[in-house]
C-alpha cells in the first residue's frame, strides 16, 4: 500500500522513515511482488521504479461467512436498537483518519439537514487512527451530535447486518490499495456511494454511485438520491451482490498458487 507516499501527511514521521528505509531494498530484491489491485501495481511502479513484469495482481475476496444478505429483518433490527440507531442511517465503517475523508462526508452530510424532515443519522464505525481528532471537532462544529453517530469498534457479526440495513453504505476515501468495505456492503446487499480515485473504481465498477471525494456537493446531492429514490437503491443492491460473488478467496489463491509455482521454476531453472 503506497499510500503513505500519496499521503505522507497522515502518517507519523517515524514510520514513514522507516518505511521508505525498507520497502525499495525489499521490492528490488523480491523475485515476484504480489499486490492487490491494478492502481496498486501502477503505484509501486510509480514509486518504487519495479518492472512491471514482476508484479502479479491478485483481487481481495469476501468472506462469505460473514459478509452476506441472508440476515432477516429480525436480526438487522436487533442489531440497531443494541447500537441505539434511528430507523433510517447511512453507514461508513473503517479506520476514522483524514484519509477517509471523513471531515467532507460530514460536511456533505450536514448540507443535507434543513432540506426536509426525516434525514437519516450518519452512522460511522471504526477504531480511531491518525490525527482523528478534526474530524469529531467537525461534528460540533456544525451542530450535527445528536444526528451523526460514533459507533466506535463493533462486533464483526454485526457489520454486516449494519451495512445491509442502511440506506447505503458511504466510503468517500481518498486512497484505497484496494477497497474492501464497499465490496463487503455490496456483498451485504447494500447500495454503496464511493470515490472515483484510486482502486475504488476498479473494485466498484458500475454497480455504485461514484463521486469525485473533494466535491462536497457532489457527495451531499448522491447521499440525497439514495435517501429518494428507492428504485436506485434496490437496483444497486442486486448489482452489487453480483458482482461482489466474483471476488472469492478460492480464486485469489488459485492465482497465488500460480505466482508461486512460477517463480520456484524460475528459480530452479
Amino acid at each position: 500500500d503506497m499510500a503513505y507516499k500519496a499521503f505522507p501527511e497522515t502518517i507519523r514521521k517515524e514510520t514513514k522513515v522507516s518505511l521508505d528505509a525498507a520497502l525499495e531494498r525489499t521490492c528490488q530484491n523480491a523475485d515476484r511482488i504480489i499486490t492487490i489491485s491494478q492502481f496498486s501495481k501502477s503505484e509501486i511502479i510509480k514509486y518504487m521504479g519495479v518492472n512491471e513484469e514482476k508484479i502479479q495482481v491478485i483481487s481481495l475476496g469476501v468472506d462469505t461467512k460473514y459478509y452476506h444478505s441472508d440476515h432477516t429483518q429480525s436480526e438487522i433490527e436487533n442489531v440497531k436498537e443494541k447500537y441505539g440507531l434511528a430507523q433510517d442511517y447511512f453507514f461508513y465503517q473503517g479506520t476514522i483518519e483524514p484519509r477517509k475523508n471523513l471531515k467532507r462526508l460530514i460536511q456533505a452530510y450536514g448540507k443535507m439537514q434543513g432540506k426536509g424532515e426525516n434525514i437519516p443519522e450518519l452512522v460511522l464505525a471504526g477504531k480511531k487512527g491518525w490525527l482523528y481528532d478534526e474530524i469529531f471537532e467537525e461534528v460540533n462544529k456544525l451542530h450535527l451530535n445528536n444526528v451523526v453517530k460514533f459507533l466506535g469498534y463493533i462486533d464483526l457479526e454485526d457489520i454486516s447486518k449494519l451495512m445491509q440495513g442502511a440506506v447505503a453504505f458511504v466510503y468517500p476515501s481518498l486512497y484505497e490499495g484496494f477497497g474492501l468495505p464497499p465490496l463487503e456492503a455490496m456483498a451485504s446487499g447494500a447500495p454503496v456511494i464511493t470515490s472515483n480515485v484510486a482502486s475504488l473504481p476498479e473494485v466498484v465498477g458500475d454497480v455504485g454511485i461514484l463521486i469525485d471525494p473533494e466535491d462536497i456537493e457532489e457527495l451531499s446531492d448522491a447521499m440525497e438520491q439514495m435517501m429518494d429514490n428507492e428504485e436506485l437503491r434496490e437496483k444497486l443492491k442486486k448489482a452489487g451482490q453480483k458482482r461482489a460473488a466474483k471476488f472469492t478467496w478460492k480464486k485469489s489463491a488459485e492465482i497465488l498458487m500460480d505466482v508461486y509455482r512460477s517463480a520456484l521454476g524460475e528459480n530452479c531453472n
